[in-house]
């Protein structure tokens, strides 16, 4: 059996790159040129607003030359996004078995790994309901556009601040695609992770990213038999603990990248602590730390800092007192995982 820094290295490093990976491919199969397309709109639409009124910051005096902006910016959302909903849809419920194939097979190294022997790939399936899920994407797209389009009205916009604003938003339309993918791809790789998990007889086992929400940061290294679900509302921070309802696995989030792995109590390693135990360690040094991404708020570091020392982190003096000091400065100063 690996070592357990190890295992857990496999998952958020080896296992997670390969994933975003497939998420990018998707995601750039589904956009194609949109976000470019949207970046030129920008560049033409504020060359035409100079000319018309003056500067970017002035207002629009001549309500003809307005109408003629406002008409091309709205011809060009629709024919920017025309078509890119569906495309995304179909090219998303088109990568959902290769999802959980990639699943399978990164289940099968982590047997192989964490207790020998040869596991081939159990062939999956992606679920009926995460097949149904990929419908929301082309939805996304649509409110997308057409909240954009209602916003370029003559009466709603006075200076290029507001076409712009209204441009963000159609534009907005890729950032939802890449959540929606990020979600059912992750989804699906964990349904081929369930299925090998099932496969073998074992448990599952939470594997959270090391720079994990305070939320997922909560999961980490806990363990239910493979037909239960993991029970809801867990969070480090004591602001979001409660929320949620049980669930079979992650994602828990969009964007959310943590992993369920088969366990067996029979693979601990006597005088050793346990993966689960690892993993649960390894969690609060992350808040005591701070380790996070920039899209997670410090106040809700600094306050699952603050709970976790009141309730006994049970770390080294050195990393306490690290966390201690944040605590009293209100913010952690570096907030990125080492690489080193």
């Amino acid at each position: 059996m690996a070592g357990n820094e190890r295992l857990a290295r496999l998952v958020q490093d080896d296992h997670t790159d390969a994933v975003e990976a497939f998420e990018d491919r998707i995601i750039a199969q589904a956009t194609g040129s949109v976000d470019a397309d949207f970046t030129a709109l920008v560049r033409r639409t504020v060359v035409a607003w100079t000319r018309a009124f003056g500067s970017p910051d002035a207002e629009a005096a001549n309500p003809s030359l307005l109408r003629r902006i406002l008409k091309a910016v709205r011809a060009a959302i629709r024919r920017i996004l025309q078509g890119v909903g569906i495309r995304a849809q179909q090219t998303m419920e088109d990568s959902l078995t290769d999802a959980v194939m990639l699943g399978a097979r990164q289940g099968s190294e982590w047997l192989r790994q964490v207790g020998g022997g040869r596991h081939d790939p159990l062939p999956s399936r992606p679920s009926r309901g995460l097949r149904n899920a990929t419908a929301r994407v082309a939805a996304a797209v649509d409110e997308r556009r057409d909240r954009a389009l209602a916003a370029l009205r003559p009466a709603r916009v006075r200076r290029w601040s507001a076409v712009a604003t209204a441009i963000g938003t159609a534009r907005g339309a890729v950032a939802s695609i890449r959540t929606n993918v990020t979600w059912a791809v992750n989804q699906a790789v964990n349904e081929g992770l369930i299925a090998g998990i099932r496969a073998v007889g074992a448990r599952k086992l939470w594997i959270a990213e090391r720079d994990a929400c305070v939320n997922c940061a909560a999961y980490a290294g806990h363990v239910v038999d493979v037909g239960d679900d993991f029970p809801g509302g867990l969070s480090f921070d004591p602001a979001q603990r409660g929320r949620g309802v049980d669930l079979p696995a992650p994602p828990l989030h969009p964007h959310c990248r943590c992993r369920v792995v088969a366990w067996k109590d029979s693979w601990a390693v006597e005088g050793v602590p346990t993966l689960p135990e690892t993993l649960r360690r390894e969690a609060r040094r992350s808040v005591a730390r701070g380790w996070s991404l920039p899209s997670e708020t410090n106040a809700a570091r600094i306050r699952a800092a603050h709970e976790l020392l009141r309730t006994g982190a049970g770390l080294p003096k050195s990393v306490e007192e690290f966390a201690a000091t944040a605590v009293r400065a209100g913010r952690f100063a570096n907030r990125s995982v080492p690489t080193a």
